[in-house]
């Protein structure tokens, strides 16, 4: 029976292995490919390919060994009921292809919900005592620790390292973001507290969770997840009150003790703050001005009071949108559909409300919804009939507070899903029977049973691996070949520089990843396979230095694609715009029209879209069109410094320059309205066009009055001059004046100067 063994230390090792997920980057640095959306596909594809594995060897044990087959528990069946139910709403979603293998920017889906139920079925029933749950928990902060190390090391530029593009200042880790690093560190940070209490009789383990409390603590601080961080505050508020109320016991005297004057701090601290957060000390700090800067009128509080009613919006929708939802990754479809125009200044394309519970109430209707609920409700309950001490119940009851709190503002990655449902199956084992009611369940298969079931289970995981992995992954690394425009030259010398790639390989490279690849292919990635050959034709068009013919082949490609997604995914609005784009760009106005129509039926009120439409029209010379598109916009929500700028652009052309001014004059000063010499590069382009020359300059000497030492300027107004009032002069003396605040221009400029005085060079 020495192999039982061994399966059970795989499985062991393997669940300790997903931990260490978060730390897969695949760039093409070290062991993986570059892949699209690297931060978050590689993980992603990992966790699969592991899960898929353990799997495999979890067959083989249970079959063998019955004590390690499932039995019943009101989590079980939660967790059963809501995958099953996931599955229905899966099958009659609004896009049943997306909503199982969701997309390369998300890698949700049905089939990570599939593996995440796998993965709470292995850690339920194989880490079984609490010996094994400590250890568990123990690789877990060591690899906490080791991400928070990295991510400190961010905030100190240490070896190179910073925050990736998209968190600005924000520490965000090997996650590539920051709040998927921050309740990562939330959960990190509950599992110390819960190990601390539980090895508090040993002196180095304490110094250890203390050090590692520190650590973790400060990498959470220095994220600037507000949700994780005001989580973290009230699930420490929610420990220390069930520590007051049930730790009764003398050995915990103490700790109650520390609990109520915790209590005391926190209450104190948390009136200092609100009274203070004005104050130079917290202003200057970006992570306690962010969480100052929360209120009710704030863009980002506003933005997610829009979304959530929009997410309710699509709830009521239909008897079928309240029962089964809309599907996993289907939330776009109401996004677009209830979008309100007093999101203009926030992403145009959401497709999560930014709240989980809401996630899942359109992913699932109603029940999927009362579910997720239902599992916050069991775990508690599972805790509290445990046997574990009072204090440790705390902090897994603080945690789940914490995390339930952090979920109303934000939506789950893959490592945050991963802790619930280890939470999840550490609530099952506290709960779990641990002999089954049923004598045939009980029943361990013979050995001669089991060596015949091998090599089936093996060639059946191991097909099985590939088919859902493989050409995912050869897919998300050809878009990236497929996209790239600069290929390495080396020299004579051994030097590498960059040189601009062939658009024919280009076209080439779509064509292989849009092809059948890797047996035996995936939807997985297509949607953004299109888009961005879509986005690589649009960038082609009127170019002059591309062969025609691939510019044409490239165009028929995209064009052949594009209508075959939106054939499959129908009424995508976002697509929709993407076809009217395409053929923008390329001068089919008709058809752009067409495409953007549509999109305007299945997303009315969204303004990009009349922009597009009305820009489409200005080219066609269809002021009509194009007016009514702009004004539309503009009447749709007037604070949208971008509608207005449109509208008036739209009045200019049409003829009604006084009511286009009227319309610059009249706007909020603090977007730079309240005068028609603006600078936008639109408004620019239109003053050119139509002659306006002394608004041109106008608005290049305002540009140099309000920062007179940025010599670019000076040549900003100096070309002004040259190309538009034909002013030598003056040109001449805007040049001298950029030479004066930057001498360093002088080789650059002094000849142009002399060229010009000599009436060499005229405009």
């Amino acid at each position: 029976m020495a192999y039982t063994k061994v399966l059970r230390w795989i499985l062991l090792g393997g669940l300790s292995l997903v931990f260490f997920i978060p730390f897969i980057i695949a760039d093409g640095q070290g062991w993986f490919p570059n892949l699209f959306f690297p931060y978050i596909t590689g993980k992603n594809f990992a966790f699969r390919l592991l899960i898929e594995a353990l799997f495999g060897v979890y067959v083989l044990l249970a079959l063998r060994e019955p004590k390690y087959r499932p039995t019943a528990s009101n989590i079980l069946w939660a967790v059963g009921v809501f995958v099953a139910w996931l599955g229905i709403a899966t099958l009659l979603a609004v896009d049943p292809v997306k909503s199982f293998w969701s997309n390369f920017e998300r890698m949700e889906g049905y089939i990570t919900l599939l593996h995440l139920g796998v993965y709470f079925l292995l850690a339920g029933v194989v880490v079984t005592t609490e010996r094994w749950w400590d250890r568990f928990f123990q690789i877990a902060i060591a690899a906490g620790v080791w991400q928070a190390v990295y991510s400190l090391c961010q905030l100190l530029n240490l070896f190179g390292l910073k925050p990736s593009s998209q968190s600005g200042a924000r520490l965000d880790g090997t996650f590539g973001n920051a709040a998927y690093l921050g309740v990562y560190m939330l959960f990190v940070v509950f599992i110390i507290l819960l190990l601390l209490v539980r090895q508090r009789r040993s002196v180095m383990a304490q110094v250890l969770y203390g050090v590692s409390l520190v650590l973790c603590s400060s990498a959470l601080f220095f994220t600037q997840t507000r949700g994780a961080l005001l989580g973290l505050v009230g699930g420490l508020i929610i420990s220390a009150l069930f520590v007051a109320w049930r730790a009764r016991e003398r050995q915990w005297k103490t700790l109650r003790t520390v609990s109520f004057w915790g209590l005391g701090a926190v209450a104190i601290l948390i009136v200092a703050f609100l009274a203070f957060r004005h104050t130079a000390f917290v202003q200057q700090s970006e992570t306690l001005s962010r969480v100052a800067s929360i209120s009710l009128s704030d863009r980002t509080t506003i933005s997610r009071f829009y979304i959530w009613h929009m997410a309710w919006q699509g709830f009521v929708d239909s008897p079928k949108a309240a029962v089964v939802g809309w599907g996993q990754e289907n939330f776009s479809y109401v996004f677009n559909k209830y979008y309100i125009p007093q999101m203009y200044d926030q992403e145009q394309w959401f497709d999560r409300a930014h709240n989980q519970f809401l996630d899942w109430l359109i992913a699932g209707g109603a029940p999927a919804f009362v579910l997720y609920i239902c599992f916050f409700l069991f775990v508690v309950v599972a805790v509290m009939r445990s046997d574990l001490e009072a204090p440790e119940q705390a902090v897994l009851i603080g945690l789940l507070a914490a995390y339930a709190f952090n979920n109303l503002f934000v939506f789950d990655d893959l490592m945050s899903s991963v802790w619930f449902f280890t939470l999840l199956a550490l609530a099952y084992g506290l709960s779990r029977r641990e002999v089954h009611g049923r004598i045939f369940l009980s029943k361990p298969m013979s050995e001669h049973g089991v060596a015949i079931a091998a090599p089936i289970i093996i060639v059946i995981v191991g097909v099985g691996m590939w088919a859902l992995n493989a050409p995912g992954i050869a897919k998300a690394k050809n878009l990236i070949t497929a996209i790239t425009t600069v290929v390495p030259v080396t020299d004579g010398a051994g030097n590498i520089s960059g040189a601009a790639k062939d658009p024919q390989k280009n076209l080439a490279d779509f064509k292989t990843v849009l092809g059948p690849m890797v047996w035996p292919g995936t939807p997985l990635g297509t949607q953004e396979v299109t888009e961005q050959l879509m986005q690589f034709s649009s960038g082609q068009a009127g170019s002059s230095n591309i062969d025609p013919s691939v510019v044409k082949d490239t165009f028929d490609l995209a064009v052949a694609q594009g209508t075959a997604m939106n054939q499959e995914r129908k009424n995508d609005a976002r697509l929709e715009l993407f076809m009217g784009v395409l053929y923008g760009t390329h001068g089919q106005y008709s058809e752009a029209k067409k495409w953007l129509d549509q999109a305007q039926t299945h997303s009315p009120q969204k303004q990009q879209i009349m922009f597009q439409t009305g820009i489409y029209a200005l080219n066609a010379g269809d002021m009509q069109t194009a007016l009514a598109q702009f004004k539309k916009a503009y009447d749709e929500e007037q604070n949208s410094s971008d509608a207005r700028i449109f509208y008036a652009i739209g009045l200019y052309y049409a003829g009604q320059l006084q009511a286009g001014d009227t319309l610059l004059l009249t706007g909020p000063k603090s977007q730079g309205f309240g005068t028609v010499y603006m600078y936008d590069q639109r408004l620019m382009q239109v003053y050119t066009n139509l002659k306006m020359n002394d608004r041109i300059i106008a608005i290049w000497k305002d540009r140099v009055a309000k920062n007179p030492k940025d010599a670019q300027l000076y040549i900003g107004l100096a070309t002004a001059y040259y190309t538009v009032s034909k002013d030598v002069p003056s040109t001449i003396e805007a040049l001298q004046q950029a030479i004066a605040a930057d001498p360093n221009l002088a080789s650059q400029w002094q000849p142009i100067i002399q060229q010009l005085q000599s009436g060499a060079i005229k405009p």
